[in-house]
């Protein structure tokens, strides 16, 4: 559920510590990591030999090999009490915000570019919708993915370029191997999780897979109610999280096919469903006030087989995607204030298809390309107690990526996009809690280009690689933020496109011969007129911000320097400015943002197969406002996994989240957050 309150989370921690990777560049077998390994499938390969396994790190986190691209395997999160925000929150450069245990909202946002726009996917296909706000990625179970790929710097030719704040792509299990695994955990309040996949062949063709996955949480977690005030703690007192509860269920089935002339095609279905409770405030909890979700997604992929001696590779694909959105609330019963005497059930429904063609070609063995046309129709509805509105936005776009190897170790690249958007509002009555509205028609149109060009350094023959690059991107309004049709939100229609200019140096030293790879950053953002979200009257208004500008540098150590340990060492430095013309806020810091934040994990193989792995997160102040009043002070996190591994495809793990049993709290994030919490997990391939 996109609960438009979101930006006054609390953040999630971030501290140096120590835990597990296998930093090195060396294979490892399925049991020196997960039970189960991962595969890939090339369009030249039958079905029956699907793929063969990466090099992965018996932490998840896949050796550093480009100095713009991160991806995480599955086995950085099963058993580990780890969240799909909390996850990306241990890479430098990315902040996590929560608003309470499992199911509450969460979001990221990458180099001080907020989470409205991240582009999040799911194999490819963006979450993100015309309705606009930041995609919640409390709905996304981790149970359900292979892998997670990270990019920072840009939105790559394949998602389309367009977009400020970079992508993160959520991979799902794939039919590529024969196999399979059972994951069972429970843990504090009453949290339990369950997961079951299975890939076996049909034919000598046909590769099946499927995947069901279920999570729950009583989220019935003490904490300290304060009354409202901050600065008197004698009514200060423990409370129960109530109506807190949540439940969602997933499941997947996929056909990866091998047709007579060579050409691969895969197709998938998806359908999910959450709800709980939407228990409020610090100090006003709710009674009845709930949520539901629900969502369906079909997508069919087509890949040719190589032309031209290879040098030539066509894609095809069509996605539907349905989301369906319902909060509900009796609000006398609920304490809110309000006078309104009826029970209130709104929402909307969001619609959305998605086709698109690629090519991918390589020319002298030198020039590299790469091209995709994709149009996207998106359609919300009302739902509940609002009438007769409903949101329309078209986008057809144009992206590729074009790279010439110049000489041996380096080469210069672009990529770019175009992107037409029409968007259509018929209005009708929108309902909100403290009262309805009517929403006027409205109609907009748009062209917008992004690109950027870059030069990179070195190759796999040489320990330095490099990137540098500079480009300028721009991204719209969304439908929420022009016309506040979601509750809570307040409507904007003078908006104006975000434009950003980015700037990025990066580089990569893996040490010949040790298992150790540093990689470091330097990135640059100049943003106008930016939006953020603001509180006014306890409701969020999408406004620009004229100007910003973000400066910072991230450091990642990966090494193994003995066979019993595994060590990761992050660190991230940045400097976020409101730029704009007013003085009230000129030169302040940007909401939600730390000056610094650190992680470390290390992992020490015991004997006896037990493995114990340690993390600790710390993230430095941040502010809940423009005018730089609302602080939430530096907070740390820490956590344990002890792992047992008696056989190849078995697996036991004991974690400890939130050691030391911090209760962060500040007055201005009004949603309480978990203390110390458990957990265990088995995990049995087959």
């Amino acid at each position: 559920m996109r609960q438009t309150s979101f930006f006054k989370a609390a953040c999630v921690a971030a501290f140096w510590c120590c835990a597990v990777v296998q930093a090195g560049g060396t294979a490892v077998s399925p049991s020196e990591g997960s039970p189960e390994d991962v595969s890939i499938v090339s369009a030249n390969e039958p079905v029956q030999d699907l793929g063969s396994s990466d090099v992965v790190s018996a932490t998840g986190y896949l050796p550093a090999q480009d100095v713009s691209y991160t991806e995480i395997n599955s086995s950085a999160w099963e058993g580990k009490s780890l969240t799909a925000a909390d996850l990306l929150s241990t890479l430098p450069g990315v902040q996590a915000y929560k608003q309470g245990g499992l199911g509450s909202f969460q979001s990221v946002s990458i180099r001080g570019i907020a989470a409205r726009n991240i582009l999040i996917c799911v194999d490819g296909v963006p979450l993100n919708d015309a309705s606009g706000g930041a995609v919640n990625l409390a709905s996304i179970d981790l149970n359900q993915m292979e892998k997670v790929e990270v990019y920072k710097g840009n939105v790559p030719a394949k998602f389309g370029v367009t977009g400020l704040g970079g992508a993160v792509n959520f991979v799902t299990k794939n039919a590529v191997k024969k196999g399979g695994r059972v994951l069972l955990a429970y843990g504090s309040h009453n949290t339990w999780e369950g997961a079951f996949q299975v890939s076996a062949p049909v034919t000598d063709s046909i590769m099946f897979a499927s995947s069901f996955a279920t999570r729950h949480s009583d989220n019935d977690y003490e904490y300290t109610n304060r009354n409202g005030t901050q600065y008197n703690k004698d009514d200060d007192h423990t409370a129960t999280r109530q109506n807190a509860e949540y439940t969602d269920v997933s499941g997947n089935v996929q056909f990866r096919m091998l047709h007579g002339n060579g050409y691969f095609s895969t197709l998938s279905v998806t359908a999910s469903r959450y709800d709980g409770g939407n228990p409020g405030k610090e100090e006003q909890q709710t009674v009845v006030a709930d949520f539901v979700g629900e969502s369906a997604f079909i997508r069919y992929d087509l890949e040719s087989v190589g032309y031209f001696d290879n040098a030539l590779f066509l894609y095809g694909g069509l996605s539907f995607r349905f989301d369906k959105n319902i909060s509900s609330s009796y609000y006398p019963l609920d304490h809110l204030g309000y006078s309104i005497n009826e029970y209130l059930e709104y929402g909307a429904a969001i619609y959305k298809v998605s086709p698109e063609v690629s090519a991918e070609w390589t020319l002298w063995e030198r020039l590299k390309g790469f091209a995709r046309v994709a149009a996207e129709w998106d359609r919300a509805e009302e739902r509940g107690v609002s009438k007769d509105w409903a949101l329309d936005r078209l986008n057809l776009m144009g992206s590729g990526d074009l790279y010439y190897q110049i000489f041996r170790y380096g080469g210069l690249g672009g990529e770019g996009s175009v992107l037409f958007l029409k968007d259509r509002l018929d209005g009708g009555n929108f309902v909100l809690p403290s009262g309805g509205r009517v929403l006027e028609d409205a109609e907009e149109r748009d062209v917008t280009f992004s690109g950027r060009a870059y030069a990179r350094f070195g190759n796999s023959e040489i320990p330095v690689t490099g990137e540098v690059s500079l480009g300028r991107f721009y991204q719209q309004p969304a439908l929420m933020e022009l016309y506040g049709t979601f509750p809570g939100a307040m409507s904007n229609p003078n908006l104006k496109r975000e434009k950003a200019t980015k700037f990025e140096a990066s580089g990569l030293f893996k040490v010949p011969g040790k298992h150790t790879s540093l990689r470091a950053a330097y990135f640059e953002s100049h943003v106008e007129d930016g939006i953020c979200w603001l509180i006014v009257l306890e409701h969020l208004r999408a406004e620009n911000v004229a100007r910003s500008r973000v400066r910072g540098a991230e450091f990642e150590l990966m090494s193994t320097p003995a066979s019993f340990l595994d060590v990761v060492l992050r660190a991230t430095f940045q400097k976020t400015e409101d730029r704009s013309k007013s003085s009230a806020y000129n030169g302040n810091v940007l909401p939600g943002e730390p000056a610094r934040s650190y992680f470390a994990e290390a992992t020490l193989h015991l004997p006896l197969h037990l493995d114990l792995m340690w993390a600790s997160e710390w993230r430095s102040v941040i502010y809940s406002d423009r005018a730089n009043r609302m602080n939430q002070p530096a907070v740390a996190n820490h956590r344990a996994v002890l792992s047992y591994q008696p056989f190849e495809k078995t697996r036991f793990a004991f974690s400890v989240d939130n050691i030391t049993d911090e209760k962060y709290r500040n007055f201005y994030t009004p949603f309480p957050m978990p203390g110390r919490e458990y957990k265990f997990t088995i995990i049995q391939g087959f």
